[in-house]
């Protein structure tokens, strides 16, 4: 008992230490600082404080592109006080609280809290985000920042040091409390009375203006860096890689026309070696000092991009003037339009119709091969940026093959296994069947090979008969067939003409970019035209259509092709512009490639099916490995 007493002064003065420590920390502390800051000398929060309050936390809320809805209102706050009203509009410190809660959903998702007003749910979802605050200590009061940092905007936020988790737990005395809930109202109020004064809070404490020099020092491991460091760290950012002989040496002719450009770019192109003897730092060292002296240099040199133009340069510019775009497009344009005419002219005189369709299902599958590939693997990574051709590109590319490549290789194979499974499929199960068929129906005119098969077959049949039996069976036919497709030429010449327009705009757009992807384009689009020009030129002569005739109105449809040629030209001239025209292009070849040529080689009819596989196989895989080489090696290319 004794000992009791004797120890009694000791344990009173702990029990008003710890009372002294709870009133400075007290949640009335903050009540106060808010009541003092939004109404000075008032002892409670009235109507009017809570209203300058929600005013105050209003502008301190922005959304990206559209103003923040400004939601908050006195009448709402019966929503989180329920005797707010009743109390004579005063909010007292327990209400305080709730509402700081309240405020806080507020500042983290402005469009999710008015929402929940509205709808008279700002009570439960404060509820909900103050049972996600599972523990205030470590990550509850560092995602309560975070949430905020989207949308709150802080008064001054460069000019002050600003606020971390641990500075607001501090200052709340939660550091002590072990999640207690008291607490963590305590610290709603205070992330609000910070919010109110504009102060800056950020999730992370932010690292002091030493540490970039610190980090670069122990980069190097050593209180001073040396010249031969410097210049490793000028590598690194790659700055100051050419050597002195290209600066004597470089292009003469260009420095003897122009010598104010090129003392201009002298001075943007500095190595090592000039970077210390411009701030006179001639000693083998340098400090902490001379490295901050140094650093303006440095970023200089990367905005003024000398990184890039001391680079030297890979190879010569894929990149076309004016009149060479306008003189090798036409050039592949004319060229692509000659060869349909001579394949039409081979397919007046030929007369083995088994070699020639075999010759033409090759084709089809280049095509398809070609169409596809140019959209796949040149057209999307171009209008998707993931490899773009631009003016004053260096083209210093990887030795490694680009990630997408990888992926855009594996979508080709999908697309060629399930060919592979349904061409095998039909010439098992089919082909026999299709043999001891008679007359076959007319096919559609996009089916190339069927078309041609029949227009060689009946010329062949009319060459069989002679013309007495021609007339007297064929002519009632020719009336029945003219009055039933008389339009049929017209219309295949429109579309025509039309497909030819869409695929001048492909070739045009191709070589605004660089004369390798127009390279590309004209041998994706001369792969798929011949076969597709023989296959209109048969419909026009299965129609009735004389031989004059249909050649005027396949040339006339091919000259379309040149119009959507020079528009492309004339617009391309931007970046931004040729990215939508590949995309427009990518999604004709695919769909010209896959839902109108694939079918034809699938269902295609010979009587040597596997030999025909065989060559739809070469062909498709010739298609893709062209332009997968070309993909993979076109800044590689050079004349």
């Amino acid at each position: 008992m004794e000992t009791t007493y004797k120890y009694f002064p000791v344990i009173l003065l702990c029990l008003s230490f710890n009372l002294f420590t709870y009133a400075w920390y007290s949640p009335v502390d903050v009540y106060d600082k808010v009541v003092e800051l939004v109404s000075p000398g008032e002892e409670y929060l009235d109507e009017m404080s809570v209203r300058s309050i929600f005013k105050l936390l209003e502008k301190r809320v922005q959304c990206p592109g559209v103003s923040c809805e400004k939601c908050l209102s006195v009448q709402s706050v019966d929503q989180l006080v329920g005797n707010f009203a009743s109390s004579g509009g005063l909010l007292h410190k327990e209400g305080f609280f709730r509402v700081a809660a309240g405020c806080h959903l507020y500042l983290s998702s402005p469009t999710e809290a008015c929402s929940a007003v509205r709808a008279g749910r700002w009570g439960d979802e404060t509820d909900h985000l103050i049972q996600e605050i599972t523990d205030i200590e470590s990550s509850g009061i560092e995602t309560l920042l975070r949430n905020m940092e989207k949308h709150y905007k802080p008064d001054q936020q460069y000019n002050q040091h600003c606020l971390t988790g641990q500075d607001i737990l501090e200052e709340s005395s939660a550091s002590t409390s072990d999640g207690d809930p008291h607490n963590t109202d305590v610290v709603f109020g205070y992330i609000v009375y910070h919010a109110l004064r504009g102060d800056c809070m950020t999730a992370r404490a932010l690292p002091e203006e030493d540490y970039f020099l610190d980090f670069i020092f122990n980069r190097v491991g050593s209180d001073n860096i040396t010249i031969h460091e410097l210049e490793g760290i000028m590598k690194s950012l790659q700055l100051g890689g050419i050597h002195e002989e290209d600066h004597d040496h470089g292009d003469q002719d260009r420095h003897d026309d122009d010598h104010g450009h090129d003392d201009h770019v002298d001075h943007d192109q500095s190595d090592h070696k000039e970077l210390v003897k411009i701030h006179g730092l001639n000693g083998s060292s340098l400090s902490r000092y001379d490295v901050a002296r140094l650093s303006p240099a440095l970023v200089q040199q990367i905005l003024s991009g000398a990184c890039n133009s001391t680079s030297p340069p890979t190879g010569p510019s894929d990149q076309l003037c004016t009149i060479e775009k306008y003189v090798y497009a036409t050039i592949a344009n004319l060229l692509i339009c000659l060869a349909s005419v001579v394949g039409v002219v081979v397919l007046l005189c030929t007369s083995c119709s088994s070699v020639f369709q075999l010759i033409i299902q090759f084709c089809v599958s280049l095509a398809v091969g070609s169409l596809t590939g140019d959209a796949l693997l040149h057209l999307l990574p171009m209008f998707l940026g993931l490899h773009v051709h631009s003016e004053g590109t260096d083209h210093s590319h990887s030795e490694e093959v680009p990630d997408y490549i990888y992926k855009i290789l594996v979508l080709m194979a999908g697309i060629y296994c399930f060919y592979l499974m349904e061409t095998i499929f039909s010439i098992v199960t089919t082909h026999h069947a299709l043999h001891h068929h008679g007359e076959e129906s007319e096919p559609h005119h996009c089916d190339h090979g069927k078309v041609l098969e029949m227009y060689l077959q009946d010329k062949k049949n009319k060459q069989s008969v002679s013309q007495t039996d021609l007339v007297e069976k064929a002519f009632p036919e020719e009336n029945q067939h003219s009055r039933e497709q008389r339009l049929l030429p017209y219309m295949v010449t429109i579309g025509d003409g039309i497909h030819n327009f869409a695929d001048g705009l492909a070739i045009g757009a191709a070589f605004s970019v660089s004369w390798k992807s127009g390279l590309a384009t004209s041998l994706a689009v001369f792969c798929h035209e011949l076969p597709h020009e023989l296959g209109d030129f048969a419909i026009l002569l299965h129609s009735g259509v004389s031989v004059k005739k249909a050649l005027m109105l396949n040339v006339a449809s091919a000259l379309t092709s040149f119009i959507g040629l020079y528009i492309a030209l004339t617009i391309s001239t931007d970046l931004a512009t040729k990215q939508w025209i590949a995309a427009i292009t990518s999604g004709l070849f695919l769909y010209v490639g896959l839902a109108d040529m694939l079918p034809t080689m699938v269902h295609a009819d010979n009587r040597r099916p596997w030999l025909m596989f065989l060559l739809q196989n070469v062909g498709l895989l010739s298609g893709w490995g062209i332009l997968l080489l070309l993909s993979l090696y076109e800044d590689k290319i050079g004349f």
